[in-house]
């Protein structure tokens, strides 16, 4: 499969990185994800393709595209309605999704290594509960820009914070 081509039916462009739709991502084996994101993610994975574009004047040129794969898991993300439970277990602000398929988690890996959610540790697996588990009480207290800012009382400042002189005045 090394130094494949791909077609339009979807086979493999760089071998490890891209797979297409016949060939398995799971190898039965699962991992527990835990996310520091708010929202959550969608982990999509993508086949890299060749395909004939029209260009002007008549003809048609090859271009290397991208198409996504049916397979599409959900990561929960640690926010939830107020008064309601979560729907995940969360340790140290990171939300635990149990049972995403171990290969298509290593190819969704593959595919987003330089994104900085991946590079800060605001997403990461592993086989072992406990190891997610660990991880997250490690880095609970890692900042990642999501947090909700405290209030604070303008009465009651911190000491090297002081009011305006054109708050006072409104005053």
């Amino acid at each position: 499969m090394a130094n494949a081509k791909a077609t339009k039916e979807g086979k493999v462009i760089e071998e490890g990185t891209f797979l297409s739709d016949s060939e398995q991502i799971s190898t039965g084996d699962t991992v527990s994800v835990a996310c520091k994101l708010p929202h959550g993610l969608i982990l999509r994975v993508f086949n890299a393709i060749e395909k004939d574009v029209p260009v002007m004047g008549g003809g048609f040129k090859t271009e290397k595209a991208t198409e996504p794969r049916a397979e599409v898991y959900t990561v929960y993300g640690w926010a939830h309605p107020q008064n309601a439970a979560p729907h995940c277990t969360i340790i140290g602000n990171y939300a635990i999704t149990h049972n995403i398929p171990k290969g298509h988690w290593e190819l969704w890996l593959s595919q987003n290594k330089n994104s900085d959610m991946v590079k800060n540790g605001l997403i990461f697996a592993n086989e072992k509960y406990s190891m997610v588990q660990g991880q997250a009480r490690e880095m609970a207290g890692e900042m990642n820009g999501f947090k909700s800012m405290q209030r604070i009382d303008p009465e009651n400042l911190p000491k090297k914070i002081e009011t305006s002189e054109l708050m006072r005045k409104a005053a």
